[in-house]
């Protein structure tokens, strides 16, 4: 059978789902790979979309570049940081863009959450993809915990409004994908090892047909 999506180029960007091992970035590219994709994969942990469009991210815990399949490495050099989307888009010219944001910037611990700030960065990096395919991974269920306050009503909200100011880019809603009590996790935000790799089957079977030429 022909692999789905034989011949295009996926750039991946994202925030700590995306950075650290057992999490997406190590099931992912795989998948992506076992369809015939030339997958580059960028996580930096406590990103938001602006972080990307700015000049030089900050790397504040933590920085993985993963080509294809090789090995995750993980940099907590403060000066090691990916470029901006601009500079990757230039560098790789990928078919489609792959990004993984919402937690960092949802405001779990503020009383409201911050909608112009979210909009302002959503539409920054939105643009600079320009008119590349994209899809947009939001976040999924967690837990309460002190460390990052993330309920279950902001995690709905920041998704509703994800949903619609992500556009162009195709939206694919976490929390929809996956059963809030069918969710472990470590610190109440990051999932255990086995849900991370629940999470990223389900976000295959969603996003595979989405990247497929002619869709």
């Amino acid at each position: 059978m022909h692999p789905l999506l034989a011949g295009l180029t996926i750039l991946m960007i994202g925030d700590s789902h995306l950075t650290h091992k057992n999490t997406l970035v190590a099931s992912l590219p795989e998948a992506f790979v076992a369809q015939g994709a030339k997958v580059v994969t960028y996580g930096l942990c406590s990103s938001k979309p602006e972080d990307w469009v700015d000049e030089k991210p900050l790397n504040a815990c933590g920085y993985t570049k993963r080509i294809g399949t090789e090995r995750i490495n993980v940099s907590m050099d403060k000066n090691d940081a990916p470029p901006n989307i601009q500079a990757l888009m230039q560098q790789w010219h990928p078919d489609a863009v792959v990004v993984v944001f919402g937690d960092a910037m949802a405001g779990y611990s503020q009383p409201q959450m911050p909608t112009d700030w979210i909009k302002d960065q959503v539409h920054a990096l939105v643009s600079d993809i320009g008119s590349t395919k994209c899809v947009w991974i939001g976040p999924t269920w967690g837990h309460y915990n002190p460390r990052y306050g993330k309920t279950e009503a902001r995690t709905v909200e920041l998704a509703n409004l994800l949903n619609k100011e992500v556009q162009p880019c195709h939206y694919v809603d976490s929390t929809k994908l996956l059963q809030q009590k069918d969710v472990s996790t470590e610190d109440g935000l990051h999932l255990t090892s086995e849900d991370y790799t629940k999470w990223s089957n389900a976000i295959i079977q969603n996003v595979e047909p989405m990247l497929a030429k002619g869709q």
